[in-house]
């Protein structure tokens, strides 16, 4: 990623919240962008100020489990936290490494279990590995079942997720899209800065929608650029857009 980096200012933020409060289709929020969200200090804050706002939403985020510990898993759950994602992404420590560049698993592992712990019924913990003949093949996926949901089907506290290439960014599309992509339909991405992007897909932000700091949710939702992003998806002319036809998850 080469775009510029940050964190979202809290009164951007607030600001941000305050008006999905007004939007009753707005259902699940998740702080959570590019980057590794628990290095945010202001991150209990959001969390607070989103259950505050929004007592019956799904609130999660996900995090890739290196800083998790006890102490945070706690202040997620007291603060109103519903999910917690954590990308173990793989099945052993050599693998972890390859795939994440991280040499953390053992401890990682430990934090989730422990997490799970302490979320009981308030909080849940669901732990995530990306599936892929590159990144885990068929049996590995089944021993990060089993490990962790206890049998070799996919739900409960394990999540299998199929693979992204990014828009096109890392590797060629494998699968051509036929189908619109939930993402564009129903979803919407702010960056730190408060811009909003085309999908969390759009790792560089080149497709911009709108600006939060001078716009509402309404007007860049409503906006002559996303609702045609969306028409072209409903019409199955997603090949019309470059980062749609790049972009697929198998």
């Amino acid at each position: 990623m080469t775009r510029q980096r940050g964190t979202m200012d809290m009164a951007l933020f607030r600001k941000i919240v305050d008006e999905a409060v007004t939007i009753p289709a707005i259902d699940h929020f998740t702080i959570t962008g590019l980057g590794e969200p628990l290095l945010d200090k202001h991150l209990i804050e959001r969390i607070r100020y989103v259950r505050r706002a929004m007592p019956g939403i799904l609130l999660d985020l996900y995090t890739n489990g290196s800083c998790l510990d006890e102490a945070k898993a706690t202040e997620f759950r007291d603060a109103g936290l519903s999910v917690l994602y954590v990308s173990l992404n793989a099945v052993t420590a050599d693998k972890r490494r390859q795939i994440m560049k991280l040499d953390d698993f053992e401890q990682v592992r430990a934090a989730t279990h422990k997490a799970m712990e302490i979320g009981g019924a308030r909080m849940k913990v669901i732990v995530k590995a990306v599936c892929s003949k590159d990144l885990m093949e068929h049996q590995e996926g089944e021993q990060f079942l089993a490990e962790w949901n206890g049998t070799f089907q996919q739900g409960g506290n394990a999540f299998l997720h199929l693979e992204g290439n990014w828009a096109g960014a890392v590797w060629p599309m494998r699968v051509k899209p036929t189908s619109p992509c939930d993402r564009a339909l129903n979803q919407f991405m702010v960056l730190w800065d408060g811009r909003v992007s085309l999908c969390c897909f759009d790792g560089e932000g080149e497709v911009i929608l709108g600006d939060l700091n001078r716009q509402t949710i309404r007007e860049v939702f409503s906006g002559e650029k996303a609702a045609g992003i969306r028409q072209a998806h409903v019409e199955g002319r997603r090949g019309e857009l470059k980062l749609c036809s790049s972009f697929t998850a198998i």
